[in-house]
């Protein structure tokens, strides 16, 4: 008798995952280059459950992506980035990727009658801080990604994840390493720490370096206005000019907001690195051009970009797994201004 073909046998030809050939051959989410290898390997070896899985990939339709924020992303550096890695995760996808901008909560109307006439399978939201539209957004039956999250005081329900940089730990370990190599006795942060999680934990890194030094944590030194304060060199001069002492280090909450403060500090007569250290986060290109050069912690963006397309794919696949927060290893880039 001839010998029967089974789906190890598939996965040996082509060099391939036993799993990722069940995938191609049930119409779950692989590369669109893997589907047709598996499919067209099927015919030749004679798989007999061929036509039952060349029915099921024939009638998978284009999947449709949707980024919600709240920003132009393409102004960002930053976010331009990512955007690069979520494209070269599509490349072998078969996904449809739209943009949508929410300014107010007429936009929201028009992106909520978008998703009524439109087959959408997942949305990423990325710069997207809106309690209020989040909330609407859980209660839709649709896969959700996060590039980082706002606060919350409770747990909230619905099927998403959440990826953002490794912050805490860096900045902790940043921080511990100014206390013993160059005896700084006093920090302040300057961003709105509530913001989103990320400046939080930012924020909790510094301030877990002070507590296990066993150095007060005193925020007579941080700058911690809300999103109502821009944070532009001419505000944070003026602030400057109001604290009752500066620190020996100032950890910004992003690469931004830390040139801007190294401006106001040259505009107070404030040398930087010699009468105060700063650091940035997120490792921008203007952060190797300003003056001083900025030390910053840098993040792999290109990465972020492909973590959150899989973990959306992920996700769609399995709706009913448990919610993930994925944290991209971050690793601090020593210049000038430290």
């Amino acid at each position: 008798m001839e010998k029967k073909v089974t789906i190890q046998d598939i996965a040996d030809a082509l060099d391939l995952s036993r799993n990722t050939v069940s995938k191609a051959l049930n119409g779950k989410p692989v590369p669109i280059k893997t589907r047709n290898a598996v499919l067209n390997a099927a015919i030749e070896m004679g798989y007999k459950g061929y036509k039952l899985a060349a029915s099921s990939a024939g009638t998978q339709s284009q999947k449709r992506f949707v980024i919600l924020s709240t920003r132009l992303l393409l102004n960002i550096n930053y976010y331009i980035l990512v955007l690069r890695g979520m494209e070269e995760n599509l490349l072998d996808y078969d996904v449809d990727l739209v943009q949508f901008r929410i300014t107010n909560p007429a936009s929201f109307s028009k992106f909520k009658h978008y998703l009524s006439s439109s087959k959408v399978d997942g949305i990423i939201c990325m710069e997207f801080f809106e309690p209020e539209y989040i909330a609407e957004l859980l209660e839709l039956d649709i896969a959700l990604v996060f590039l980082d999250f706002p606060l919350y005081n409770s747990t909230l329900r619905g099927r998403y994840d959440i990826i953002l940089p490794e912050s805490q730990d860096v900045i902790k370990n940043f921080c511990m390493d100014m206390i013993r190599e160059n005896n700084c006795r006093t920090f302040g942060f300057v961003g709105d720490y509530l913001h989103c999680r990320s400046f939080y934990e930012r924020f909790t890194g510094m301030r877990e370096a002070l507590f296990l030094s066993s150095l007060p944590v005193d925020l007579q030194y941080s700058i911690l206005e809300d999103d109502s304060m821009p944070y532009d060199s001419e505000s944070l001069t003026k602030v400057i000019h109001s604290l009752p002492a500066l620190p020996d280090c100032f950890v910004a909450a992003n690469d931004s907001i830390a040139i801007n403060l190294l401006k106001a500090l040259k505009n107070s007569k404030i040398s930087v690195p010699k009468d105060i250290r700063v650091i940035g986060f997120d490792n921008v290109a203007d952060s190797r051009n300003c003056t001083p050069p900025l030390t910053s912690v840098n993040v792999n963006k290109s990465l972020l970009g492909k973590r959150i397309i899989s973990l959306l794919l992920d996700r769609i696949a399995n709706p009913n797994q448990s919610n993930q927060i994925i944290h991209i290893a971050s690793k601090v880039v020593i210049r000038s201004s430290t």
